[in-house]
């Protein structure tokens, strides 16, 4: 495909993104769903003002269950010296366990805690909740050309990785 192909699908893209965030995924919307079903979670939002920088170690170990604290930082391009203390805050949140790992005690490893998981169990529902919200006007056919083309986009967006 030429450039000009190609960067009008990039345009598409970033308006895309855009989109979600200034329409759909605005914050006050989110919070008024975020219901969550255990008081421990709601002291845990308001006692742990998460940095980006802490949140994007959440969720790249949410995709990658457990990590040594090296290729965590190789893969967020967060430096090794900032890692320590990142991970330390996260320790103190109880939302991330440190280990040695099993093969090479020289490496620590990291991975999400029960109270991790539960917390962003429960952002996914109330980012659910919030989009359901949003849909709920349109027609089932708009719906459905909607599933059909997240799906594309899912399918076609996982092979750029």
């Amino acid at each position: 495909m030429d450039k000009d192909n190609l960067f009008k699908v990039a345009d598409s893209l970033v308006n895309f993104l855009w989109i979600i965030q200034n329409n759909v995924l605005r914050e006050n919307d989110i919070a008024k769903s975020f219901h969550s079903p255990m008081k421990k979670m709601e002291n845990c939002i308001s006692e742990c003002s998460i940095p980006p920088s802490h949140v994007r170690v959440i969720f790249y170990l949410a995709d990658s269950n457990s990590s040594p604290i090296s290729q965590i930082a190789d893969n967020l391009n967060i430096s090794k010296s900032n890692m320590t203390p990142i991970i330390d805050n996260l320790i103190s949140y109880g939302l991330v366990d440190r280990y040695p790992d099993s093969k090479d005690r020289r490496i620590l490893r990291v991975e999400l805690t029960t109270k991790a998981r539960t917390l962003l169990d429960a952002f996914r529902v109330a980012i659910c909740n919030s989009f359901v919200e949003k849909i709920s006007p349109l027609s089932d056919d708009e719906v459905t050309m909607l599933s059909d083309s997240i799906s594309n986009l899912i399918t076609i967006l996982k092979k750029l990785n």
